[in-house]
């Protein structure tokens, strides 16, 4: 009888060690999250700069500036834009997945109790 109540103490403690260690990731998915969306905003505020620009372009590789087409920059822009909306959208799907893996826990150490 001792040693299943110790099984459970256990399973009490790694259940909450798990909630602790999903909350943990939970918040590091929502920040990588808000790191795509400030990105995604750069990029289209750039977009939009890029479309009043009448003259040369520039882009910067390393420590200098290149001149570049403009269509050229663009196209790198808009690609750049996808990809971090794809990033974005499957970080979305993992915090998605996390929280309700951090529901089951909950009601799972709820029912401790």
């Amino acid at each position: 009888m001792v040693e299943g109540k110790e099984s459970e103490e256990e399973r009490k403690r790694k259940n909450i060690e798990d909630y602790q260690l999903a909350q943990q990731q939970l918040q590091l998915i929502e920040l990588q999250r808000q790191q795509m969306k400030m990105q995604i905003e750069e990029i289209e505020h750039a977009l939009t700069e890029l479309k009043k620009t009448k003259g040369d372009v520039y882009k910067i590789v390393g420590p200098i500036l290149i001149h570049a087409e403009k269509d050229e920059i663009e196209k790198d822009l808009i690609e750049k834009k996808e990809f971090f909306a794809s990033k974005s959208d499957i970080l979305e799907k993992q915090e998605d997945r996390m929280k309700k893996t951090l529901t089951e826990l909950r009601k799972t150490i709820e029912s401790y109790r």
